[in-house]
């Protein structure tokens, strides 16, 4: 199907070409214009089948690394195959299977056992909503809540204190309280 596009596109061009040759009562201006448009046609048509060209050499070159570091990688796997450990070069006899197995973690993050995976728990946040009797702004009330309840000097550990759309401030903490 590619191959018969350009004899296709070719015979289009000459056609447009055809008729400006034959309409007596074209404009001049008009006349120029169908010409310089086929030739732009006709010349973006040329960059693009060679861009096509030059990424089809590209992916058959990189297709070609691709089969040979899969080669390369299937040999290595021959040379060592899965289950089976070398022995431990510190100590005679022993091999690697007595270290403790690693689970893959899942977003490649660090290393964790399984057991630490399972017993962790999430923390428990405790939320009170505070709202302001007079007509203050949410910055304004957080500002006299830093200044006169102070939660550090009552050892409140407040984690986090968010400004609601309503006026609201949404305080979270570790304690209830």
């Amino acid at each position: 199907m590619a191959d018969d596009v350009k004899p296709r596109l070719e015979s289009a061009f000459n056609k447009l070409l055809s008729i400006k040759e034959k309409s007596g009562n074209l404009r001049k201006d008009l006349r120029q214009d169908i010409i310089d448009s086929a030739s732009t046609l006709r010349s973006n048509y040329v960059n693009l089948t060679n861009n096509v060209e030059e990424q089809t050499a590209k992916t058959n070159q990189l297709a070609g690394e691709l089969n040979k570091v899969k080669a390369e990688l299937m040999d290595s796997k021959v040379a060592n195959p899965p289950g089976h450990t070398q022995p431990s070069r510190g100590e005679i006899g022993q091999t690697t299977t007595s270290a403790p197995q690693y689970q893959l973690p899942p977003s490649g993050g660090p290393k964790k056992l399984y057991s630490d995976a399972v017993r962790t728990r999430t923390e428990t946040r405790y939320k009170l909503m505070v709202k302001s009797k007079l007509v203050l702004s949410t910055e304004e009330v957080k500002n006299v809540l830093r200044t006169n309840v102070n939660p550090t000097a009552i050892k409140v550990g407040i984690r986090t204190l968010k400004s609601l759309k309503d006026g609201r401030i949404l305080i979270e903490a570790g304690t209830k309280e």
